[in-house]
C-alpha cells in the first residue's frame, strides 16, 4: 500500500487535472490510495473479470467522495 500511495502521490504531481487517475486492483482500499493525492475525488479503482478475454467485462469502483460525471 505505501508504495501504490507514493505512486499516486507522485503521478498527483503531473496529472492532467481533468483526468481521473485509476489503480487496477480489487483489493487495496482506493480511499486510502486516494488520501495521497490532492483531489481524492478523481482516483477510482478498476478490475477486468477473468478470464479477461471471454468475460467482457470491467468494474470501476468510486469510493468516498468519487465525482459524479
Amino acid at each position: 500500500m505505501e508504495l501504490k500511495k507514493a505512486s499516486f502521490g507522485e503521478l498527483d504531481r503531473y496529472a492532467n487535472r481533468t483526468r481521473c487517475s485509476r489503480s487496477n486492483t480489487s483489493t487495496l482500499n482506493i480511499d486510502e490510495i486516494a488520501s495521497a493525492t490532492s483531489r481524492p475525488e478523481w482516483v477510482i479503482g478498476h478490475h477486468y473479470f477473468s478470464p479477461a478475454n471471454v468475460m467482457r467485462l470491467l468494474e470501476i469502483v468510486r469510493e468516498g467522495e468519487a465525482v459524479t460525471w
